[in-house]
């Protein structure tokens, strides 16, 4: 029990004691004024039966009513006391007293006639006295229902503390977001209507801790979804948010939890980046290289301060490093068609230079020059158009048709009929005539012209080309089987990058670009397929074409 319920008990119980003899002395009250009446009504009997003033003691017919004549002389006990409460003027005739007489409680009544005071006795009458039996019943009865009173106050403090209790609990719980435990209320109760607030703002918090997990959820998918590093510190330096891409940039992944930033970012230039915006409170903008991943990143770190305390600082690295690859590419691109188109024009300048400087006069000279020059123009525009090929966008729309790749192939094959005859190569196409897929036939056809091509202008005299397909209901294969130079293993994987030769030397003198099998990975990509190469050098090479059929 708590101290304010034992002190409210302990006042009910005072108030119960209290309330009890004001409730005996109440009756005695009653008793003694209906006393007070009797002793009158008996002196009025008395004194209209023609009472006898000259007897100093006369006793009435109830015996234990004594009516004393007080004529001055105190003769007994009784007399004395009475004269002496009518000699102090404690009382007037006509009312009654209460006495003790020989150590007994009496009540006297006091009459007068003349000058004559008539005292009318009768032991006092009280609750004890007079109704024992009721008395005690009385005392029973008021005990019981005070004790039923305080069991009916413990019980209701119990009540309340139970049910208080209990929802100061389910409050706690729904602060905590845990399950709120079912309470029975009856219609009556006085906490029925807290009750039911309490259900309504469990079920108004569970709905809006829903709300804000799927937005968080939402949020936490959509941060780690970017394709941007992020990362929010506190003023403390501890990492509160960071997503998956970050742990990308960085090289590995970030701690969950609270952390100090210097444990993820080991980079100088980022975290010196962090602690100015920290101290400056200002954005910075800068392109660094991440020490663990040597990636390339635009870093923007952004400073959120509504004050000093809750300072927040937000870290978005943007990954560059491809943006700064395909600008290398595009470099050594250009550098390479300068370098490419420079050879021709050189010559073809060279020897027109030669021939208006008086070569054109020596028939044999002219007709050589004449020659050289129409074969570099030639080859300046094959190089031009390899350059406008590749440079034509990739999601450029396919004209899908019936196409017969047979046929593609003895086009390309009557097209090097010449350097066919001239190695004495054995061409063979082993597609059948009636096989069709749709496709792109151009794009397909630069394909097959640019396989030929390196099969033929890379293979030993006397050599064999191979071609052969292997059809099913989603896919075609088409194999390209040499027996020329062949590749060596580490210039395999660079084969199809632009302008790279693996012999610069003998592919200029075939006429050559370098670009012919960027051309074939560039469309087969865009006809949904992939190349691969398997090749053995001095054996030969085999390039494998997988074209969707659809």
């Amino acid at each position: 029990m708590t101290k304010p319920f034992v002190r409210r008990m302990i006042w009910v119980c005072l108030l119960a004691l209290a309330g009890f003899f004001i409730i005996v002395r109440g009756i005695d009250t009653i008793l003694y004024d209906q006393q007070t009446a009797h002793l009158q009504s008996v002196y009025d009997t008395w004194h209209d039966l023609g009472g006898d003033t000259t007897q100093t003691k006369v006793f009435a017919e109830d015996s234990k009513t004594t009516i004393t004549v007080l004529d001055g002389t105190a003769k007994t006990t009784r007399n004395r006391i009475v004269q002496k409460v009518v000699d102090n003027d404690r009382t007037r005739a006509g009312h009654g007293n209460r006495v003790v007489v020989n150590g007994t409680k009496e009540q006297v009544y006091i009459g007068r006639i003349g000058e004559v005071f008539i005292g009318v006795w009768q032991p006092q009458a009280s609750l004890w006295r007079t109704a024992p039996a009721w008395g005690w019943a009385f005392t029973v009865v008021y005990w019981l229902i005070a004790g039923g009173f305080l069991l009916w106050l413990w019980r209701r403090h119990h009540y309340w503390v139970k049910h208080l209790a209990h929802m100061t609990a389910n409050i706690q719980r729904i602060r905590h977001g845990e399950p709120v435990t079912p309470l029975i209320l009856t219609p009556h109760s006085p906490f029925l209507p807290m009750g039911e607030a309490l259900n309504s703002a469990n079920s108004a918090v569970t709905h809006l801790r829903h709300k804000v997990a799927l937005r968080q959820a939402s949020f936490d998918r959509l941060i780690d979804h970017l394709p941007q590093g992020v990362m929010l510190i506190d003023a403390d330096r501890q990492v509160i948010l960071s997503n998956q891409a970050l742990g990308t940039l960085i090289g590995h992944p970030v701690a969950p939890g609270h952390h100090n930033y210097l444990d993820d970012i080991k980079t100088y230039a980022l975290a010196r980046m962090i602690e100015h915006t920290f101290r400056k409170q200002k954005n910075h903008h800068r392109e660094i290289t991440l020490i663990a991943t040597q990636k390339a990143v635009d870093a923007n770190v952004i400073s959120l301060a509504p004050d000093d305390q809750h300072q927040q600082v937000l870290v978005i690295l943007y990954d560059v490093t491809f943006l700064r690859q395909v600008e290398r590419m595009q470099l050594d691109f250009v550098g390479n068609v300068s370098h490419e188109l420079k050879t021709p024009v050189t010559a073809i300048t060279g020897f027109a230079e030669t021939l208006l400087n008086g070569a054109m006069d020596d028939e044999e000279a002219r007709v050589k020059f004449l020659q050289i020059i129409y074969n570099e123009s030639t080859r300046l525009t094959q190089l031009i158009n390899d350059i406008l090929t590749l440079s034509r966008p990739e999601n450029e729309a396919l004209t899908l048709e019936a196409v017969q790749p047979k046929a593609l192939i003895d086009e390309a094959i009557t097209s090097l009929a010449q350097p066919i005859e001239e190695k004495h190569l054995t061409v063979t196409n082993q597609l059948a005539p009636t096989l069709t897929i749709r496709s792109d036939a151009v794009k397909l056809s630069q394909v097959i012209r640019n396989l030929l091509n390196n099969a033929v202008f890379y293979n030993r005299l006397g050599g064999q080309v191979t071609i052969s397909a292997q059809p099913d209901e989603t896919e075609l294969i088409l194999t390209f089987q040499d027996t020329g130079i062949g590749i060596a293993e580490n210039d395999q994987e660079r084969i199809f990058e632009r302008f790279y030769r693996v012999d610069k030397a003998r592919s200029r003198h075939n006429g050559g670009t370098g670009l012919g099998l960027a051309i074939v990975a560039e469309m087969v990509k865009q006809l949904g397929g992939e190349i691969t190469l398997k090749s053995q050098l001095g054996v030969g090479s085999t390039f494998t074409v997988t074209l969707p059929v659809n």
